[in-house]
């Protein structure tokens, strides 16, 4: 039997929701209800259960289309179907959807639901699924639920998926998702290409023999290797070197490259996922990025919207950040007070989810009283309340020289008081021409 299996219970009768609830976790399982299935499949991509015990008739989404579609979400896990004794035929058609058991209610005793239960476990064998950190689907498409739809499509598939939206919107946590909705048994494997240097952008993506410069000490695989039977996700392609990008056109076109320094070609089965908050037909316009591949990589995009269009449930977001992070920190998580609240409604979120994170964190580190006090009328100054609104770039190069000055020009002290990788400061220094 697998071991601590999870099991989602979806029953719009509340009674006997508690009732199925009640027997199976006195027998030890791990249970999620549900009243209705459009909330359950929402769950089912990050709960993964190995069991969904569903009532047939529910309002809204019916039984049958939520196991249409939860088995393309989760095509292991397996399903009981609860149907009404005078409509066997119900659970005759959810049989040939993918189930596989129904009961009729009322159920003749609870031992009949923990046999069909148990002995479905025990055929099912032991699996790692590989752990993302990414947020409860809940959340991640809280009012994105068109968004979510289409994802569900085109996630099976082997499309190249664009990604658009401003810096801190949750790109990231998106591709994750896809990945997760895909069904593919490799790796999510993920590489930004704003972070690194050109000629370690060639290596870390298409690898590198022995010998093939100099520190090459030993062959290395790249992330196209490492991706095999999985999802690669390129962020930041808009910061991808000319060269790199004819290179890359070339894998989304051949399915095929060499290592730096080799002459082996390799495939790759790997899916692409790649993200950008830049105007990529802007660039292409300029000349800074090739037209055939921008269409090569715009075969499906999504655009996810900033925080302030999403403020119907930024509170919704807020709380689960708080929890998330008061874990973290090991710390009990606070309601938010009335005038945090206020003010993170009144607030645009220039620096969007990523910020409303790196904010929390900080409120709690400095929480005195009951509630979590939330002050950012500094980061309201710096983005609105300025004579001259300075760009980010302009922004980000300031506080990298008084980083510097301030560490008399120790670039590890001042890599850490920017909370970001000495590599990526080196970077920094050298697309913005600031001498040390």
């Amino acid at each position: 039997m697998v071991k601590n299996p999870q099991i989602l219970v979806v029953e719009d009768d509340s009674s006997f929701l508690t009732f199925l609830e009640t027997i199976l976790e006195e027998e030890g399982f791990k249970v999620k209800g549900f009243r209705d299935a459009e909330s359950a499949l929402l769950a089912l991509p990050n709960l993964k259960p190995s069991l969904v015990v569903t009532d047939l008739k529910l309002p809204g989404m019916d039984g049958i289309s939520f196991l249409e579609k939860a088995k393309k979400i989760c095509p292991e896990t397996e399903f009981i179907v609860i149907t009404a004794f005078g409509s066997i035929p119900s659970a005759v058609e959810a049989l040939k959807k993918g189930a596989a058991d129904y009961l009729t209610k009322p159920l003749s005793s609870p031992e009949e639901l923990l046999e069909k239960v148990k002995n479905i476990l025990k055929s099912k064998k032991n699996s790692e699924e590989e752990v993302f950190e990414i947020p409860p689907f809940e959340i991640l498409f809280a009012g994105l639920e068109d968004l979510y739809e289409k994802i569900l499509e085109v996630a099976p598939t082997r499309a190249t998926v664009l990604l658009l939206g401003e810096t801190g919107t949750g790109k990231s946590a998106l591709a994750k998702a896809i990945h997760l909705l895909s069904g593919r048994k490799g790796s999510f494997v993920e590489i930004n290409c704003a972070s690194l240097p050109e000629n370690l952008v060639e290596a870390e993506l298409f690898g590198y023999e022995k010998g093939a410069f100099t520190g090459a000490l030993k062959t290395k695989p790249g992330k196209l290797e490492l991706a095999k039977g999985g999802t690669l996700f390129l962020d930041e392609i808009s910061e991808m070197s000319l060269s790199i990008q004819a290179k890359f056109l070339r894998v989304l076109q051949d399915k095929t490259f060499e290592r730096l320094g080799g002459l082996e070609t390799i495939k790759t089965d790997a899916r692409f996922i790649v993200a950008t908050n830049k105007d990529l037909k802007n660039l292409v316009e300029e000349g800074k990025f090739r037209e055939d591949l921008y269409y090569r990589i715009n075969v499906i995009s999504f655009t996810l919207p900033p925080l302030r269009e999403r403020k119907k449930h930024l509170l919704k977001i807020a709380e689960f950040l708080i929890e998330k992070k008061a874990k973290k920190l090991g710390k009990e998580p606070k309601p938010l007070s009335e005038s945090a609240i206020k003010s993170l409604l009144q607030y645009n979120f220039p620096g969007n989810i990523r910020e409303l994170e790196n904010l929390i964190e900080r409120s709690i580190l400095l929480s005195k009283g009951p509630f979590l006090e939330i002050e950012i009328e500094k980061e309201k100054e710096i983005f609105f309340e300025t004579e001259e609104i300075k760009s980010l770039e302009e922004l980000e190069k300031e506080a990298i020289v008084k980083a510097l000055k301030e560490t008399h020009g120790n670039k590890r002290e001042a890599a850490k008081k920017l909370g970001i990788a000495l590599r990526t400061l080196y970077y920094k220094l050298k697309i913005y021409k600031i001498e040390v």
